[in-house]
């Protein structure tokens, strides 16, 4: 097509400007693609390790449950439910000694767990880094932020102070980790029986926590629960609706500011049209004297846009996948420390990657119509007057 190689020929020609171009558009998309990938990993790190000890679903009527066992076997029956784990939660004070035998007390969250469940809904035992789970009534899990805070560790005994003072002496079985600090810093667990006795709620619990075989059906499983059943639930969106809020608005603003290098990459290659229209003016002049149609004048410079688009978004993609895996498979010095993370994750999919190419050749092909649509208005006249 003579077009493309007079287009072809425009672009070695300005081989500085045509660099320019082309790097601005592989910058924005580089900074676009690495930064959805790595924001997108790390908030699903974070959901992950939200869902991986909480709730898929949370059954908490506010009279206490005292059939749970039969609700239990009844909730484990619907498709997609992987296991209900009964479950007693209440504030409590942890009193231990520190290293220099002064006592410590310290806030906490004490969850009493149905534990043989939990370890075959909730993968409990693959959270345990240190010791193990034991039913026995007086031995506690504590996290491992808290226990690398205070200093406690396995076969140390620990006293519970409950809400209406009760003391009661545990022992540390084991140690667990489920990747999300808070909960890890902040929580206790203990066996269901040991709770119960503590809330004066002997065969009756508070609460049942569902998870499924895919957390993204909970509102499905949720409301075929309250429908079936009549139990009020909430589901771990609305559980941790403000968090995935927050993490939805930081992904919006974040595309939205790196977008606009993408603009301002669309804005070089359309100055640098522009010039160049102004620069072959006489140019333009012989080729419609020689009979160049104005659909011919203005594929020449559409061509060369697009051209200088597709070069960008090609090299710009090959290097943030290129940085992305680095990232991924590379750990950066202190992110752990910082993060909570061994290493980056990085999340994008073919359909983010083809949604953002895509924008960026619709910004170029914007870019580029005004100065090819200029071009071609030119007469041949007008073209050639001052010649």
């Amino acid at each position: 097509m003579l077009e493309y190689f007079i287009s072809k020929k425009h672009i070695l020609e300005r081989k500085k400007q045509s660099i320019i171009s082309i790097v601005g558009i592989m910058i924005g998309i580089l900074v676009l693609t690495v930064s959805i990938g790595i924001s997108n990993g790390l908030n699903k790190n974070m959901i992950n390790s939200v869902l991986s000890i909480s709730s898929h679903v949370l059954i908490n009527e506010q009279n206490p449950i005292i059939d749970y066992k039969k609700v239990i076997q009844d909730i484990e029956k619907i498709e997609g439910v992987k296991g209900a784990v009964a479950s007693v939660p209440f504030q409590g004070l942890l009193k231990y000694k520190n290293e220099y035998n002064a006592e410590n007390i310290v806030g906490m969250k004490i969850q009493g767990f149905d534990f043989k469940s939990a370890i075959k809904a909730m993968d409990l035992n693959k959270k345990i880094i240190a010791g193990e789970i034991s039913d026995n009534r007086d031995s506690i899990l504590i996290g491992s932020e808290y226990a690398l805070n205070t200093g406690i560790g396995l076969g140390e005994v620990v006293t519970l102070i409950s809400p209406d003072g009760k003391e009661i002496k545990f022992k540390v079985s084991g140690v667990f980790k489920t990747g999300y600090y808070d909960y890890d810093n902040s929580v206790a667990m203990i066996n269901l029986e040991s709770a119960q006795y503590i809330t004066y709620s002997t065969n009756s619990i508070n609460e049942i926590n569902i998870t499924l075989d895919n957390p993204y059906n909970a509102d499905k499983i949720a409301n075929k629960i309250s429908n079936e059943y009549g139990l009020r639930n909430r589901t771990w969106g609305e559980l941790n609706k403000n968090l995935l809020t927050a993490l939805s608005l930081e992904k919006s603003v974040m595309i939205i500011l790196f977008s606009l290098i993408v603009v301002i990459a669309g804005f070089v290659v359309w100055v640098t049209l522009n010039m160049l229209v102004k620069e072959k003016i006489k140019d333009i002049g012989i080729m419609r004297a020689m009979g160049f149609s104005k659909t011919n004048i203005m594929r020449i410079f559409l061509f060369q846009g697009l051209i200088l688009g597709s070069i960008g978004i090609i090299l710009g993609i090959l290097i943030s996948l290129a940085i992305l895996w680095y990232i991924k498979n590379y750990s950066i010095p202190g992110i752990s420390s910082i993060y909570y993370i061994k290493a980056i994750p990085i999340e994008i999919s073919i359909k983010e990657i083809l949604m953002i190419s895509g924008a960026n050749f619709v910004v170029i092909l914007c870019s580029s119509i005004f100065p090819a649509y200029l071009a071609a208005g030119l007469e041949t006249q007008e073209a050639l007057k001052y010649e």
